[in-house]
This record gives structure tokens, sequence and C-alpha cells, in this order.
């Protein structure tokens, strides 16, 4: 084929699943080509790091910043990714390769800097800075939607680790804006409707309910959030954290939602910390698309996914997860009983 894969989303025909080129990301820069320190051997502040206060000539303009009462001046940070999976200064426009299809790479990247403190990780953080987080994740994905029309769904996720796709170590999460909506998100929201046609439920209230009063698998509940092992977990200490009022949209997340979901992931991070030392993880954010955030039987919530294992041919070839751990086994590990 001739031309550039530069600006590129292909659709696999026999999958249907979408795949983003960018080629750029390739030069991104790398911390994790050395040997990973824990955050405690980190310096408060890195002269290399472009996250860090000193430093924001080496970042793209600012976008968002959440102010703070302290010497710092701001808490959390949103700029533009710097080596974007996705641009929005393309037209959204897709057309056929023959039986391929294929569109623009459509969309805004943004990073969020989580603290002004290159050695603080959310184990760590005061319960007011992982609020901080969480504010800034729904006003951002609020604005993504807000401000552009052409978005279709917005995710939220952190990656935490080598394993985990994380290039960076100053503390940092990622906010996606995609011109499509992927097909995880189509998925769960499909199977959320058919649960809907066949129950008249919404079928994570369901799974909430049953979880609460069943108790073997929960590890951590407060005022709006239940977290637990999923009873089908995909791999070892797999955590949702659900919350407990019904509501397709995180954006829509409440502020006493957002002081509990705060205390909520600080205990599940804090948990595996303890428990599995510190491991890889990528936690995502699963809210509704555009269209699905008027439908009766979306509902979101937060996964963190563990990095302990790998998938091999079996996984790749069937598409199914083989899992070592048993999820009651596992919150029994992480629920904390001190």
């Amino acid at each position: 084929m001739q031309g550039s894969t530069a600006g590129e989303i292909r659709q696999n025909v026999l999958t249907r699943r979408w795949v983003i080129y960018a080629p750029d990301r390739a030069h991104r820069p790398s911390e994790m080509e050395r040997a990973e320190p824990a955050a405690s051997e980190l310096p408060e502040k890195d002269a290399r790091c472009p996250f860090c206060i000193g430093n924001e000539s080496m970042i793209p303009p600012i976008l968002f910043e959440l102010p703070a009462d302290s010497s710092y001046g701001w808490q959390t940070r949103v700029v533009p990714n710097k080596y974007p999976a996705l641009c929005p200064d393309v037209d959204v426009a897709g057309k056929n390769v023959g039986p391929h299809r294929t569109t623009t790479n459509y969309g805004r990247h943004e990073v969020v800097i989580e603290t002004p403190f290159h050695n603080r990780d959310v184990p760590s953080m005061a319960p007011v800075e992982v609020e901080s987080m969480i504010e800034t994740y729904a006003r951002r994905t609020s604005d993504l939607f807000c401000i552009d029309e052409a978005i279709e769904a917005v995710i939220v996720f952190r990656n935490h680790g080598r394993g985990a796709g994380t290039s960076l170590l100053h503390p940092h999460s990622q906010i996606v804006g995609t011109g499509l909506v992927p097909e995880s998100v189509a998925h769960h929201e499909a199977a959320a409707a058919e649960y809907h046609r066949q129950n008249g439920r919404c079928v994570l209230c369901d799974v909430l309910e049953y979880e609460r009063a069943d108790g073997v698998r929960t590890i951590h509940e407060n005022d709006s959030f239940l977290s637990w092992v999923p009873f089908a977990a995909q791999v070892p200490c797999e955590i949702w954290i659900v919350p407990k009022r019904h509501c397709a949209a995180f954006g829509s997340i409440a502020p006493r939602e957002r002081t509990d979901l705060a205390a909520g992931l600080k205990h599940a991070l804090q948990r595996l910390h303890e428990v599995l030392g510190d491991p890889d993880y990528n936690y995502v954010i699963r809210s509704a698309s555009r269209q699905g955030a008027i439908a009766p039987y979306v509902h979101w919530f937060l996964q963190i996914r563990p990095r302990q294992t790998t998938p091999a041919g079996f996984e790749i070839g069937s598409g199914m997860e083989i899992n070592p751990a048993l999820p009651e086994e596992d919150a029994e590990r992480l629920r904390d009983s001190r």
C-alpha cells in the first residue's frame, strides 16, 4: 500500500476492532529504560522531569489547572500529550481500502499531572490530593464533550509501572477523547442494553446489590461506592469500584461522590501495593459514550487490572483469559483486616 500510515485508525474487518496508528509515539522519552525505582527512592523534584515545578518550558501550554493553597500554587495540571495518539487538527473522515476500513486519527489526548511532587504516588497521597485527581478527571471529561461535538467517547486511564506502559515516573494519568466509539465501550453498552431489555433493570445495579449482600468478594465500602473483585475477574486481584447511585456518565459525579471515590481508589491501590508489592497496573474509568449517556441501562465504574500475568497463545487464539487465582481468595487477601 502506498502512502504514510501516520494519522490513521484502521479497522480489523474480522473482529471489527479499531487500531490507532501513531508512529510519532515511538519517539517518546522513557525513564523506564533504566531500573525502575520505588516512589520512596525518588526526589521531591527532578530537574529533568517535564512535569515538575520550574520545568514548565518542557511541556505544552497548560489546558487546565486546579489551584492549591500552598507554595506550589496548584494541585493538578492538564496539558496536551506531547506525543498524542489522536489529533484534533484533522477532519473526521473515513474511507474504504479494498475490504478494509480506515478513518483519520481525530481526537484529543491529554495528560493529567496528578501532583507537583515527583515522588508522591497515589498510595502515599493525602485523601484531598486523590480527590483533586478525581475532580480533574471529571471536569476534563465534561469539558471535552462540551467543547468538541465530534468527540464520541472519553477514556480516563492511568498506567503504573513499566509492564503497564508508563514512560515517565512523575505521577500522571491520561484522558483521550475519540471521534468514534471504541469497541470496548460499544460492547459494554450493548451488553448492558441486552440485560435491560430482558430484565428491565441495570445489570451493574443488580450485580452491586448481589455482591453487597453476598460479601465474599467485596473489599471496601463507603456511602457512595462498593469495591469488589469481580465474579469473573480476568486477572488476579482485579478490582471494580462501582457507584451505588445509578449514573451513566462519570462526568456527572457529585462532590460527595468525588470524596468517596478518592477514598475507595486510595484504599484499593494501597492494598495492591501492600499485598502484591507495588505491582504494575492499569486503571480505567468505564463511562458512557456520548449517546450512551442518555441510556437508562449504562452505569459507569472504575476498573483496576494489575499486570500479574501475560496473555499467551491460548488467550490470543480464543479471546478467553486464564486466571490462576480465584476471585474469592483474592478478595480475602485484599480486604484490610486492621
